[in-house]
């Protein structure tokens, strides 16, 4: 029930942000949600793993996302230092979208680290004893 309520709010996020697009009044609220239903939904499926590998997985994520932040904040205020004269983006909805996209971008390295997880305990193989003659 619970995935298919993700499902159903990330449609709305979706459909939400191509109204908003036009308006432009709601789309970093917009943004912001889409980014928290990603990483919740996400989230929820490395839960159904063992609690030492979620956190492990979770550690990965936390360490790619903060030097990622990092380097795209930095890039971000020399780019509004040097080439903006007079900003045009209200600083909440400068907010808004900058937690959207940590948000988005979280869930989709939780997606791809558990994706590699999934792939490493397939790769197990059995290991067959022959009779010795």
């Amino acid at each position: 029930m619970r995935k298919k309520l993700l499902i159903g709010f990330m449609i709305f996020s979706i459909v939400s942000f191509l109204f908003a697009l036009g308006d432009g009044v709601f789309l970093g609220v917009t943004v912001m949600s889409l980014g928290a239903t990603i990483f919740t939904y996400y989230h929820e499926e490395i839960e159904k793993l063992e609690e030492k590998v979620s956190k492990g997985i979770m550690r990965q994520v936390d360490a790619k996302v903060m030097n990622l932040t990092i380097y795209i904040l930095m890039v971000a205020f020399i780019i509004a230092i040097f080439f903006m004269d007079e900003p045009q983006i209200s600083l909440i909805d400068a907010i808004y979208v900058v937690l959207g996209v940590v948000f988005g971008l979280r869930g989709l390295l939780i997606r791809n680290v558990y994706q590699e997880e999934i792939q490493d305990r397939s790769k197990v193989t059995a290991i067959r004893k022959t009779p010795s003659s």
